[in-house]
């Protein structure tokens, strides 16, 4: 029903590019006769498909014209050279479907690759829509689709989290002069909450760090501000959590941006981990 209402809506989109009006003003919408326009996503201009690090994964985009035809029309795209992503996360079905007779849309299959590393959250595959057979791409149809990512688990599993991790960025660690950069996550203190024992810079004496974790989305919504993450020599510094931190617990990856809270704050500073196989 989703995809239904996805394609109607398609369309209209589509089809009120290239409308037209009788000698009154009232609008004919003429699936069979009227003028035939092509475009992009229902008119959007940019879509989010799902980035899932543990398997591929296949997500539809769509190309609609506003007219039916009798015979199938072929559709000519092209990735654009300014698309961020690199290729490896990615594979599309293929760049020249055909929108077949009696039918208004055509599907196309980006499957997304899961590998090493993660996709940065600002790349994008960038399509071109370079021609319909039988239509035209009019002056404001959306001929350029620029596809962002969401990369997500098909599900968040906290107790996947425990285990042995790697320090696979520290931001102030040169700085501290930390060398050890392997952490033990175990569960708990409190429901949906993990601890990474020694938290950040154990030649800082910091403290366990303690996270709250959104069990919907894999969000860390909140760390323990009373332990310490650092205590240089101007003082104690404790844990702040800054917006964007996350859990990927299908591939056991911990991403989070703290800051200080005493003397040094204003240094915001990342604390990723990676999960030993």
């Amino acid at each position: 029903m989703k995809n239904l209402v996805y394609k109607i809506s398609l369309l209209l989109a589509v089809a009120l590019i290239g409308i037209s009006c009788e000698d009154n003003g009232t609008p004919i919408f003429d699936v069979e006769n009227g003028r035939a326009i092509a475009g992009f996503n229902g008119g959007l201009e940019s879509t989010r498909i799902t980035f899932n690090p543990a398997e591929n994964t296949d997500n539809t985009i769509t190309v609609g014209v506003s007219t039916l035809s009798d015979s199938p029309r072929s559709v000519v795209l092209e990735v654009d050279a300014s698309s961020t992503l690199d290729p490896s996360f990615y594979s599309i079905d293929n760049l020249s479907p055909s929108i077949a007779a009696g039918e208004f849309t055509a599907d196309i299959t980006i499957t997304t690759i899961p590998g090493v590393d993660l996709p940065s959250a600002t790349d994008a595959i960038v399509l071109n829509l370079v021609s319909v057979e039988g239509a035209e791409i009019g002056e404001n149809s959306i001929d350029v689709l620029s596809v962002g990512l969401d990369v997500q688990c098909p599900s968040v599993i906290i107790e996947d989290l425990v285990g042995s991790y790697d320090v696979v960025a520290s931001t102030f660690a040169g700085f501290f002069g930390e060398t050890d950069f392997t952490r033990e996550v175990v569960l708990g203190p409190g429901e949906n909450q993990i601890t990474i024992v020694d938290g950040t810079y154990i030649t800082e004496g910091a403290e366990d760090l303690i996270l709250t974790i959104d069990p919907e989305t894999g969000a860390i919504v909140a760390v323990d501000e009373t332990k310490i993450n650092s205590t240089v020599s101007f003082g104690p510094n404790f844990y702040r959590l800054l917006p964007g931190g996350r859990v990927l617990t299908c591939v056991g990856i911990i991403e989070m941006t703290l800051d200080f809270s005493a003397n040094i704050a204003g240094n915001p500073h990342v604390f990723n981990l990676v999960k030993q196989p």
